[in-house]
């Protein structure tokens, strides 16, 4: 019986041997388990890391980090910015009415930093650069400059930081007032402006620097005509120029004035005429050409130019006449210098065409002008010439001696000369002539001798 409790006792010790033993062996499997786990990370990251594939990728995450580190702002929990803004401009708070200021730049540079939204918000801002002068005197003064407007809740940077400046005490000084006609091109032509009339006199100050009132050359009132067709009156705004017509940055008392002008709108009828220049094409004479729609026209222009025009012309280019049959063409009315309008710009022109013929008109007498210092012709070569005229048929047959002249300019004093014949055809213009002859050798006395 004893025997039997051993064996009993024995068998139930070996069960639990056998249980522990099954336990250690679960344990070294979990734990083999997690170190392949461990292994297979690391492997993992050493192909991402030291991976030529991923090494780009790692290094953009890198500097994605170090961007949120260096901007992070620990203190507040929010990102910083930034913003520049350019072109700003700078004012300067001094006594304007007694000091010139020269030296000030036009605009400045400002960095604003801070919270984001704080920095959207100012640079939407009208903010400025200033320099304060209250309390300077005549002199160079460097000066900070120093931005306003932007708020408290953003610092900024002022770019120059400071600036070199030169107050000047002002005098003034009285110049006459001259004027220029302005946009003369967006008023209709055939009005003529007056002399102007200025309600406040011709007389302007100026106040400025000493140095600034010696570069003042003129003053001018600045008068726009665009679109008068009337008397009209008008404000002008004054400017002063330098001797080379740049203007120059002065206080003018009063910066404009009233100008009073005059319009007139003087003209006259005149005809129009067909001048041919040029040549027609071998073989072929013009027999005809006429202005066919219309014969006058009124100009426009000051009286003084009116008074010595009594046609205008139209210039038509024979040489472009180029077929033998009867034609129309349009040509612009040449307008003297100094008239500034015509009714009349262009006209129609008929052109008839013909076979050239030629004439000789012979033995036609010589003849002299232009004897200023009464002389005479003691000995001359010849004292007629044989003139060839050529054109159309019915327009050289039309030619009669007392339509041609050939003649002999004077000179001044007496002695021997080889002067050119010189010839003029009146009232046929398609008729052309050749001298057989073109000068003549002649002696001039004094005409007592």
């Amino acid at each position: 019986m004893s025997q039997l409790n051993n064996s009993e006792k024995k068998l139930e010790t070996a069960k639990k041997i056998a249980s522990k033993n099954s336990g250690h062996g679960q344990y070294e499997t979990v734990e083999e388990n997690l170190f392949k786990f461990f292994r297979w990370i690391s492997s993992l990251i050493d192909r991402i890391f030291f991976s030529q594939k991923y090494l780009g990728l790692f290094a953009l995450l890198l500097a994605c980090l170090a961007y949120f580190v260096a901007t992070y702002d620990s203190s507040s929990n929010v990102l910083s910015s930034s913003k520049v803004l350019s072109n700003v401009s700078i004012n300067a708070r001094y006594n304007s009415e007694t000091f010139e200021l020269s030296g000030l730049p036009q605009a400045c540079e400002i960095v604003i930093t801070g919270e984001a939204a704080n920095v959207n918000n100012a640079s939407s801002r009208k903010g400025y650069c200033q320099i304060d002068l209250e309390g300077y005197t005549e002199g160079t003064h460097t000066i900070k400059l120093n931005a306003v407007g932007y708020g408290d809740n953003v610092s900024t940077i002022v770019s120059p930081s400071e600036v070199t400046i030169t107050l000047k005490k002002k005098t003034t000084r009285q110049f006459d007032l001259t004027y220029d006609y302005i946009n003369q091109n967006q008023m209709d032509s055939r009005y003529i402006l007056g002399e102007p009339s200025f309600a406040q006199g011709t007389k302007i100050n100026i106040r400025a620097s000493q140095d600034t009132l010696n570069s003042i050359a003129l003053v001018k009132a600045l008068i726009d005509v665009s679109g008068q067709t009337s008397d009209f009156e008008i404000e002008a705004p004054l400017v002063a120029y330098d001797r080379n017509g740049q203007a120059v940055n002065a206080e003018i008392v009063p910066s404009s004035i009233t100008a009073t002008v005059k319009l007139s709108s003087p003209s006259i009828e005149v005809p129009i005429k067909l001048n041919p220049i040029g040549s027609v094409p071998t073989g072929l004479a013009i027999d005809t050409a006429q202005i066919i729609d219309h014969q006058t026209t009124r100009i426009y222009a000051p009286e003084n130019i009116l008074n010595n025009i009594t046609e205008v012309y139209v210039n038509f280019d024979m040489s472009t006449v180029t077929e033998n049959v009867d034609r129309e063409i349009m040509l612009p009315v040449t307008l003297p210098s100094g008239v500034s309008a015509s009714d009349v710009t262009v006209v129609n022109v008929r052109v008839t065409l013909s076979t050239i013929d030629t004439l000789t008109l012979e033995e036609v007498p010589l003849s002299a002008h232009d004897n200023y210092n009464n002389l005479a012709i003691s000995d001359i070569e010849f004292r007629n010439v044989n003139v060839q005229i050529s054109g159309s048929a019915n327009n050289i047959n039309a030619v009669s001696m007392d339509d041609l002249e050939v003649y002999i300019i004077m000179p001044a004093e007496p002695g021997t000369y080889t002067l050119p014949l010189n010839v003029e055809l009146n009232n046929h213009p398609f008729v052309s002539y050749y001298l057989e002859k073109s000068s003549v050798n002649v002696t001039i006395v004094e005409a007592n001798q």
